[in-house]
């Protein structure tokens, strides 16, 4: 009997150890997809736009799904209660805007100067993370938060950011806000508050 539960012990945090490595080895991995794209590609953005972001944006939703974080931007009781066509013109418009600001951003920075600090899974669940990062910008210090979820993609489940913290600054929320803002402006007009949609530039601004 010992001999059996010594054995499913091994087992057990064996098997933990390697989902916890998992998550780590997966950010690292997406991080160097990104930025070796963008080290490589600096004249395409300039020169072609459109084909510059398509190309960005299969490594960027490996790691960033727009889909995840727009259904959080737009918020429960909005995303409840709009259509499908609403849902997805909102999908197309803030994907278009978050590639386009997060791309120009993450041009910016080394991949050298992005290093990952800690995480931890909360509340023990091993299908959610904390990733706790550190980068630095025009000689500032930010700290980066990644709060992480495995979602099905296609036939198996896969790690990707589902939230955001940059300094403190909850950027989801922030995003959520900034439509619910937009919503009420429009007199609760979806489709006209996602024309007007747009992303605040110094909602990811780096600079002073």
């Amino acid at each position: 009997m010992k001999k059996y539960f010594f054995l499913f012990f091994l087992y057990f945090f064996s098997t933990y150890s390697f989902s916890d490595q998992e998550v780590v080895d997966y950010v690292n991995q997406q991080h160097d997809e990104i930025f070796n794209y963008l080290s490589e590609n600096k004249s395409l953005l300039e020169s072609d736009r459109k084909s510059f972001l398509d190309q960005f944006e299969l490594r960027f939703s490996k790691l960033i799904p727009p889909e995840e974080i727009s259904k959080r931007v737009m918020g429960k009781k909005l995303f409840l209660s709009a259509s499908a066509d609403q849902i997805s013109a909102f999908n197309t418009k803030f994907k278009t805007t978050l590639l386009d600001s997060y791309s120009g951003a993450l041009s910016n920075i080394e991949a050298s100067n992005i290093s990952l600090e800690s995480h931890f899974h909360p509340n023990e669940r091993n299908d959610l993370a904390v990733v706790q990062l550190n980068t630095s910008f025009s000689g500032r210090n930010f700290k980066l938060i990644y709060k992480m979820k495995k979602i099905q993609i296609n036939e198996s489940k896969e790690w990707r950011v589902v939230g955001i913290v940059l300094d403190g600054i909850d950027i989801v929320s922030l995003y959520r806000k900034q439509f619910a803002s937009l919503v009420k402006k429009n007199n609760n007009d979806l489709f006209k508050a996602i024309d007007s949609w747009d992303i605040k530039e110094d909602s990811l601004s780096l600079d002073d």
